[in-house]
């Protein structure tokens, strides 16, 4: 069921809500820019406002994968990037299959996009 991909855009969102900023997420997304800057990669990494799972954080969405990350370090990045770029999944902080992730996931079949709420332009 969530095989299909719901954009052709490859975009992470990276929540840099309060929490997850304190918990580190401006450096995961830094980061982030940094690896898809140097590899020429097309995939965007834009901010996000929050994803409701602050507890957790730094939370991430790759949107055209359907895969959510939480409690990512700078470390992951790459393997995040290399799941983003069509990958494998980076299994010690994929929350795919949480019920937060559900969720999210539900709103992209309805139609609502992340970056909606995005900061980034």
């Amino acid at each position: 069921m969530y095989d299909d991909l719901s954009s052709e855009e490859r975009i992470i969102h990276v929540c840099v809500n309060i929490d997850c900023a304190l918990r580190g997420a401006e450096a995961v997304r830094d980061r982030l820019r940094q690896l898809a800057d140097d590899t020429g990669s097309d995939v965007e990494v834009n901010d996000y406002i929050c994803f409701a799972a602050c507890e957790q954080g730094p939370n991430l969405l790759i949107e055209h994968r359907r895969a959510f990350y939480s409690e990512v370090e700078p470390t992951d990045a790459e393997a995040v990037l290399a799941h983003a770029e069509g990958g494998d999944p980076v299994q010690s902080i994929d929350r795919s299959g949480s019920f937060i992730a559900r969720k999210i996931f539900n709103m992209l079949d309805a139609g609502f996009k992340p970056g909606d709420l995005s900061l980034s332009d």
